[in-house]
């Protein structure tokens, strides 16, 4: 009875004792696995800061170099990029003198100037600006014999934003001012600066332009 009392006690002593605990270690933590802080004020996803330039994108844009990076069309092999002329550039010694040569009756003539220019593709603005003058021997007050455009086209010249449109209707007695900004969508354009006249078979105009720039605000390097 005793050793039966016995053998029952050692059976519940095993069913009620605490099993030993078992400690499993957690691999190292590798830096990936660690929260990311950002310092304080700092974007670290941001691109990089730009600095904000403002430039003069024509070449040779007071003619002084005659017609480096310019491109004619001439009236009877007439050079458009002169010194001589009845009025004094604006910028001594060169302007571009165009017109004032007469046409023939259905075919006037004609000459044009022009100056292709990348734009940046971070332009956020175009000013064009310079300097022109209209001189004519036309007498017509009504009608426009004779006349001239300073325009913003494509290489193909499709227009893009006209600039100035002058005639024999508006004569000058000195350098006038352009001050035009841009309104087209150009940037990360190449494009054309083009000025072009046309004078009929009687009397003439000349049509002159000096100084000029195109000048572009854009986030440069």
């Amino acid at each position: 009875m005793r050793q039966v009392l016995w053998f029952l006690a050692a059976v519940t002593g095993c069913a009620t004792a605490t099993e030993p605990s078992v400690t499993v270690d957690a691999p190292p933590r590798s830096n990936d696995d660690a929260p990311r802080i950002d310092a304080p004020g700092q974007d670290i996803d941001a691109p990089p800061a730009c600095t904000i330039m403002t430039s003069n994108l024509l070449m040779n844009s007071a003619f002084e170099m005659t017609t480096t990076g310019w491109m004619e069309t001439q009236i009877d092999g007439e050079a458009i990029v002169r010194a001589d002329g009845p009025i004094a550039a604006h910028t001594p010694t060169m302007k571009a003198w165009l017109g004032g040569v007469l046409g023939d009756i259905g075919a006037p003539a004609q000459d044009a100037l022009w100056q292709d220019i990348v734009i940046p593709a971070s332009t956020t603005m175009i000013v064009i600006t310079g300097m022109y003058d209209v001189r004519t021997t036309e007498t017509s007050t009504g009608t426009a014999f004779d006349t001239a455009t300073l325009a913003l086209v494509t290489t193909a010249n499709a227009p893009l934003e006209p600039i100035l449109a002058v005639s024999n209707l508006t004569p000058k007695t000195t350098w006038t001012a352009i001050d035009h900004p841009v309104t087209a969508a150009v940037a990360g354009m190449t494009v054309r600066l083009r000025m072009s006249s046309s004078n009929d078979f009687t009397a003439t105009s000349s049509f002159y332009f000096d100084s000029l720039a195109v000048m572009a605000t854009f986030c440069g390097p």
